[in-house]
């Protein structure tokens, strides 16, 4: 597909493409190294439901920032600005729960693959934005950061929850307690991120990997991404159950039926994503 092919939908601080069955959501305001505040927050959250439209039969999202951060946190500066100048609609404590927590849970919740191309650092909310994605390809100087104690704040985005699942309490409370900056290596040594990768190869590999997750047997893909979400709130025989609710509905799907048909030869099944 060419340039010409890939429709585009400029939200504000926000590229939302369409290049086949993948969509690219950018975080695009480089000048702040894309600090998210409530505009990008609601631009994010109005990309993601045009994603998930049946008519876009979407089978992979990979999400990246413009120039040379991913995501530098929460906009203080600029809420700050906007709260003190009266304009604001949103409380300063009550913003997670009405904004940015709703929009991260439709990123936990994309019923298709999410890849996280981490360009550059990601701080706070940006490193929970990165958490949302199934794989992550970090460039080799991007970093990671929970800056949160340093503020006298709570974390929010999740990442009370997420990391220790990802690394573990006493690596969990390095970051969040102590506040200590992450590299591309220990992220990758900590299994936080799925690879690494030259900063100038990020772009490349990112879609690279994107696009071979939206060439995959989406429907499966899409249970699998629900058991391990949900097995985390489960017991083993609750997991049991569901993977075989889950087994009934891929079973005899077009990608299924397509897999089968090759199995035991050399052939590669071709998926469609039904």
């Amino acid at each position: 597909m060419t340039a010409a092919d890939i429709e585009t939908i400029d939200y504000i601080f926000v590229r939302l493409e369409f290049d086949g069955a993948l969509a690219i959501v950018t975080l695009n305001d480089p000048d702040r190294l894309n600090a998210m505040g409530d505009d990008m927050a609601t631009s994010l959250a109005a990309a993601l439901a045009e994603i998930v439209k049946p008519r876009r039969r979407c089978r992979a999202v990979l999400l990246t920032g413009e120039g040379r951060a991913f995501c530098a946190g929460y906009n203080l500066m600029v809420n700050r600005q906007t709260i003190a100048s009266g304009k604001s609609t949103i409380l300063p404590l009550g913003g997670a729960e009405t904004l940015y927590h709703p929009m991260l849970r439709r990123l936990h919740g994309l019923p298709i693959p999410l890849i996280a191309g981490v360009n550059g650092l990601a701080i706070g909310i940006g490193l929970g934005v990165a958490l949302a994605a199934d794989h992550i390809v970090m460039a080799e100087d991007a970093w990671f950061q929970t800056p949160f104690a340093k503020l006298a704040s709570a974390p929010d985005s999740g990442l009370s929850w997420l990391l220790p699942r990802a690394i573990g309490v006493p690596r969990a409370k390095r970051m969040l307690m102590r506040a200590e900056r992450i590299d591309a290596a220990t992220a990758l040594e900590w299994g936080l991120v799925g690879e690494t990768v030259p900063t100038g190869q990020l772009r490349a590999r990112a879609l690279e990997v994107a696009r071979e997750f939206a060439g995959g047997a989406t429907i499966a893909l899409g249970e699998i991404k629900a058991l391990i979400a949900d097995g985390l709130r489960q017991d083993l025989h609750s997991g049991f159950e569901a993977e075989a609710r889950a087994v009934g509905r891929t079973a005899r799907t077009k990608d299924n039926l397509a897999a089968v048909r090759v199995f035991a030869s050399k052939e590669k099944p071709v998926f469609t994503g039904e």
